[in-house]
């Protein structure tokens, strides 16, 4: 029977640092919450670019319209959209497991999950009280969950929003696991340096 030295290169950071990351790994709601709003912010900022510069690219995020149809039937513009909100929870995610240190994955799709609550919030205040209190109705933010109001919801529309909420989580997956990497060579490297002084 053989025993791993201290110097073995298969004994991870994360592996000597297991009890610190079972008190400490658990969903941070600050840290998914801040990454929300990085995550709007990168959507925001996109979204400008877009609008600016690209206007030969069939880009709209909030593609349903009044009458429960897409306003772009081409997949193309679909695709585009969720590439953007793909790549603006990506950074929302990064964000939020940079600042958690641990468990990034779940806080990354934390900050998805705050961005759609969010969003739902707004859509009541706009359905019960009015339009105007919808800080999402008419701006590059996503306004999906209002928009599914409508009577004559068709199948197309109710894809494209899945579709999109799928992007929003998945981004803020990725986005939060590559957050916690870099937190677990951190540890690792200290676990190394703690060894040879040991």
């Amino acid at each position: 029977m053989t025993t791993k030295s201290h110097s073995d290169p298969e004994i991870t950071g994360s592996q000597d640092l297991s009890s610190v990351h079972d008190r400490f790994g658990k969903a941070d709601f600050l840290a998914s919450f801040i990454g929300m709003f990085a995550a709007l912010g990168t959507l925001g900022f996109l979204a400008s670019l877009f609008a600016a510069g690209a206007g030969s690219i069939a880009f709209q995020l909030n593609l349903i319209n009044a009458d429960g149809g897409l306003d772009e039937s081409s997949a193309v513009a679909l695709i585009v959209a969720a590439a953007v909100v793909f790549t603006s929870f990506l950074v929302g995610g990064f964000a939020a497991g940079r600042m958690a240190r641990y468990s990034g994955g779940i806080n990354g799709i934390g900050a998805g999950l705050w961005a759609l609550l969010l969003g739902a919030i707004f859509a009541a205040l706009g359905a019960w009280i009015g339009a105007e209190y919808n800080a999402f109705n008419g701006s590059d933010l996503p306004n999906w969950i209002a928009q599914l109001d409508v009577e004559d919801l068709t199948s197309e529309a109710v894809i494209a929003t899945v579709v999109m909420i799928a992007a929003t989580l998945f981004g803020g997956y990725v986005g939060g696991r590559m957050g916690e990497l870099y937190h677990q060579k951190v540890d690792a490297a200290i676990v190394a340096i703690t060894r040879k002084e040991a």
